[in-house]
């Protein structure tokens, strides 16, 4: 949520009693909507995903490899900035982004290209990315001007 408040899995939710088997960063769980219910917002359709996948879809990502540091959306976290998984979602958010772009604009997903999911689909099966003293921040990434990077952001 854009107000930072924690969220919690819908009582009839299959997620509702899940406990996180990894270290922090390595699984999300992700949701289409949210209702402000009893102790807070509860959160609808959900689904659990690796690292690979949240930084493939993060609206803007920028890699510091100086620092070894990466910001996306509202997260930031100690990586090692030559994992190969994590090149790989660079380099494949680079081909994904503008093609998103045409097929929304142009309201026909049927445009997408099939190799480029089945990338996606592989990259997000892999191990998660490690994402090491990940903690959230008050500024998204996309409106933090002092960053410098490799940056990559939806933009449309």
């Amino acid at each position: 949520l854009d107000n930072n408040l924690e969220v919690f899995p819908f009582p009839g939710s299959v997620n509702k009693d899940y406990q996180m088997s990894g270290k922090d960063g390595d699984e999300w769980m992700v949701y289409s909507d949210s209702m402000v219910m009893g102790r807070g917002h509860s959160i609808m359709d959900s689904t659990l995903v690796f690292s690979p996948f949240i930084l493939l879809f993060a609206k803007t990502v920028v890699i510091n490899p100086q620092k070894g540091e990466i910001r996306f959306d509202r997260w930031k976290a100690a990586v090692q900035t030559n994992d190969p998984v994590l090149i790989g979602v660079m380099e494949l958010r680079r081909e994904i982004l503008p093609m998103f772009k045409e097929c929304i604009e142009g309201r026909d997903l049927s445009i997408f290209p099939r190799d480029l999911t089945h990338r996606m689909a592989r990259l997000c099966m892999k191990a998660p990315i490690l994402l090491n003293n990940i903690e959230p921040c008050p500024t998204a990434a996309g409106y933090d001007r002092s960053l410098r990077g490799q940056f990559s952001t939806f933009e449309w």
